[in-house]
């Protein structure tokens, strides 16, 4: 598959790679939401994990610009955010996200989000 990873936390970037690419995944990384619309520009992802609480563009701000580019109007978005409860998630997935992933997160949980989708695509 092919992820763009998108958080502000150089330390959380760092962990998704090396668990995706461990995986067999290849992955970007970007630590703003200005990165992630310009990688969006000239990439189309099997999925973005994308942080909500970001300096600059917001996860939610970013999202709605990913969604409207061509290139990944369909690309499964999965917010990863500190916010935990049912309603956090429901709210995400109102906004137009297709998942959620509470931080800090497993990495089996990562993996098995990761690999749920690859399963969908084959």
């Amino acid at each position: 598959m092919n992820i763009l990873a998108v958080d502000d936390k150089k330390d959380i970037l760092l962990l998704i790679k090396t668990i995706l690419e461990f995986e067999g995944h290849s992955v970007i990384a970007v630590n703003n939401g200005d990165d992630a619309i310009s990688a969006c520009d000239e990439t189309s992802f099997d999925l973005i994990l994308l942080d909500l609480m970001m300096e600059g563009k917001d996860g939610f701000t970013t999202l709605d610009i990913i969604r409207n580019n061509p290139l990944n109007t369909s690309t499964h978005i999965i917010a990863l955010t500190a916010k935990a409860y049912d309603n956090d998630r429901t709210s995400v997935i109102t906004r137009g996200f297709n998942d959620h992933i509470a931080k800090p997160f497993r990495a089996s949980e990562l993996i098995q989000k990761v690999d749920s989708l690859s399963i969908k695509k084959n």
